[in-house]
Formats: structure tokens, C-alpha cells, sequence
């Protein structure tokens, strides 16, 4: 009888142990995803709650709304030099902006003359004549809406107009290089190849923390970029000016896919084109014993909309449903999460809390007792 008493408490701490996994945190995924609304505000710091997060079922997308998510990718600049003449027949000149000094010589007096900074609303106040909006005009224009808006004021004017300081125009190169900068622009253009040069950048290099391939965002748009192939192209356009607030981010691993959770071979994978979800469950070993096949997420950014990702859900309990998987094309940078059964979580908050060879030690005491009393009853 009092053995059964034992193994009664026994079990009831069990089970106490399970009701905890509740209360307690695993690292990664542990619940479902959900959709967010991304934040609208402009400030110089996000978090993640300003991330917008959509949740998409591949289950319940028809064939279209699959193909259409297959299309959708980065425009490809090294392949497409017609389809991005903005980009390579644009002709570079300074453009003012906030904090750029200009100075201004009137001709026939000096009511106006002096040097101006351009405010932060893209403004600068000339005396007698109020506030004059400049910002986004390149010298030659800003003289043009000087002269039409000072022709109220004075008889044929005529001015010289010239930039004392730079200080609005910057570009940036960041990611897997050598020398990740800021380069301020003047009235002299810069191209693409200069830029990489500057950031020590080496088509030879062989170093496999170092990137050769990237994006460039210009004007709210993300286009794709191969520096090797800007080095070695023949056609100069390639080699194209750049812009002020271009963003140039050099990626190491700029074709793969991450994946990790319940696989037998996570890691990273450089699959070719038309690589599929369902091709790459059985390339990385879906683990069938630890794995829930009714969530597999593929993790997306959106690169048509600030601050926003895409979690691509698909169920797989249903050998069927690898057809659907089979469709959905995956595409360089996602990253594809696999996470565990809500046991294989409990088991492994168990094993964290009170490791097996441990476990009801703190009752050994009893239990020792219990068969001592009973060995002792039964000699009786």
C-alpha cells in the first residue's frame, strides 16, 4: 500500500512538470505566428513589433496566387540592361538638400549676398525676401527659380550662385566587405566600380567572409547586383553612376537558403533555379519522429514594402499536400523553419528542468524508507 502511495506522488509531480512547460519559454518558434500590423510611424529606430508580418497558408492559395508568388523576386540588373534604363542611362549632377551651404552674389548690390545652409525643410530665408524652397534642384535650376522669384524684387537680376559645402549627398556600401563606408557626394560623379574600389572591394578575393554579389535600393526599389560581373562586363553601363541615397549591401551568401528545426541536415543550401519546398524537405531529411508536418514555415521579406515579411505555412500531414509544396518555389534569403511537436517541446523542457538521471532524487530518502519498512514487515 505504501508503495502505491509513492508512485501516486510520483506521478502527480510528473504531471506537475508537464502543467510547467505552460509557464515556460523554448528558444525559436514556440507558438503559432501571426499577422502584425507594421508600424507607420517615421523615426530613426524600429523594433520588431514595427515589422508587418503576413501570414500566408500555401494550403489555401489556388494555382495563380502560387505562380504569382513564384514571379515575385529582385529585378535583375545584371541580365536586363534594357529594362533598366533609368538606372543605366541616368546622368549624374548634385542635387541640394538639408545642410548644404550655398553662397549668393547679387550683381547690382549685396541686399542678398552671403552664404545660406539649406534648413531641414529644404529652405533658404533670403532677407527681404522670405523663404525659398531649393531642396531636390541641381545648381543650375536653383539659379533659375532664384532669378524668377528675385525678378519681383529687382530689375532684371542677375546672379553667380555656388556650393560652399556638400553635406546633403551621401551613398553607402555595407555588408561582406572590407571597408564598409559613407561617401559624400560633390559635383563630380562617382560610379559603380569607383564606389567598390573606395570600400576595398577585390573581384579576386577568395575570402568566404566577403560577398561579391548584393541589392541596391534606389528610389523605393531593390534591384539585384553581380560585382564581379560589373568588373569583368565589356559594355560599360554596367558600370553605372550612382545616386544620392543609393544603398549598396554586399551579402555573402546572397543565393542561399537557410534552414534549421527538426531536419536531420540543417544549414545552408545554394539550390538552383526552380528549387521547390517539397525538393528541399527531402534534400535537408524532414525528421519524422521530432518534426510537425502541419507547420512548415518558409520566412520571406518583402522587398516591395518597407519593414515587411512574408511566413509562408504549409501542412504536409497529408502526403498530399507535398504537391502544393512542390509548386511553391523557394527564392534566395529565405530562410525555412521546421519546429517540433508540442511532446518533443514538453520532453525537452523536462530533460532542461530535471535531467532524467536526476529525476525524484529528492524522494530517494522515502522510497529507500518505504522498502526498508516493508522488507521489515515481511520478515515479520
Amino acid at each position: 500500500m505504501f508503495h502505491v502511495k509513492i508512485y501516486t506522488q510520483l506521478l502527480k509531480i510528473t504531471f506537475l512538470l508537464f502543467f510547467m512547460h505552460g509557464c515556460s519559454q523554448m528558444p525559436g518558434i514556440n507558438k503559432n505566428p501571426k499577422n502584425q500590423i507594421g508600424s507607420k510611424k517615421i523615426e530613426k529606430y524600429y523594433t520588431i513589433k514595427d515589422v508587418e508580418i503576413a501570414i500566408i497558408k500555401i494550403n489555401n492559395l489556388n494555382e495563380t496566387e502560387i505562380n504569382n508568388f513564384n514571379t515575385i523576386n529582385i529585378n535583375e540588373l545584371d541580365y536586363s540592361i534594357k529594362e533598366f534604363e533609368s538606372i543605366y542611362n541616368y546622368k549624374y549632377s548634385y542635387v541640394l538638400g538639408a545642410s548644404d551651404v550655398i553662397s549668393i552674389n547679387l550683381t547690382d548690390t549685396d541686399d542678398i549676398d552671403g552664404s545660406y545652409t539649406i534648413d531641414p525643410y529644404g529652405d533658404i530665408d533670403l532677407p527681404f525676401v522670405g523663404k525659398i524652397r531649393i531642396e531636390g534642384l541641381n545648381i543650375n535650376k536653383t539659379q533659375e527659380q532664384l532669378i524668377k522669384i528675385l525678378k519681383d524684387y529687382y530689375n532684371n537680376p542677375s546672379l553667380l550662385l555656388e556650393i560652399e559645402e556638400y553635406n546633403s549627398s551621401k551613398i553607402y556600401i555595407l555588408g561582406a566587405i572590407r571597408n564598409q563606408l559613407t561617401i559624400n557626394l560633390d559635383q563630380k560623379p562617382i560610379r559603380l566600380i569607383d564606389a567598390a574600389i573606395q570600400a576595398d572591394y577585390n573581384p579576386n578575393a577568395q575570402d568566404k567572409l566577403l560577398g561579391s554579389k548584393g541589392i541596391l535600393r534606389r528610389n523605393n526599389k531593390v534591384y539585384k547586383i553581380d560585382l564581379n560581373k560589373v568588373f569583368k562586363s565589356r559594355n560599360t553601363r554596367e558600370n553605372f553612376y550612382l545616386k544620392k541615397d543609393d544603398i549598396l549591401f554586399v551579402d555573402r551568401n546572397s543565393e542561399s537558403i537557410q534552414v534549421f528545426g527538426e531536419v536531420t541536415k540543417p544549414g545552408i543550401y545554394y539550390p538552383n533555379d526552380d528549387f521547390s519546398l517539397t525538393e528541399l524537405i527531402s534534400t535537408s531529411g524532414l525528421n519524422k519522429l521530432t518534426a510537425n508536418a502541419k507547420k512548415i514555415y518558409v520566412i520571406r521579406e518583402d522587398y516591395n514594402q518597407f519593414l515587411k515579411i512574408n511566413v509562408f505555412e504549409l501542412d504536409i500531414s497529408n502526403p498530399v499536400n507535398l504537391i502544393l509544396g512542390k509548386r511553391f518555389k523557394l527564392q534566395s534569403k529565405d530562410i525555412v523553419f521546421i519546429p517540433p511537436t508540442k511532446l518533443v517541446q514538453w520532453n525537452r523542457v523536462i530533460s532542461l528542468l530535471t535531467p532524467q538521471t536526476e529525476l525524484f532524487t529528492s524522494y530517494n530518502p522515502i522510497i529507500q524508507d518505504g522498502l526498508k519498512s516493508n522488507s521489515e514487515n515481511i520478515t515479520e
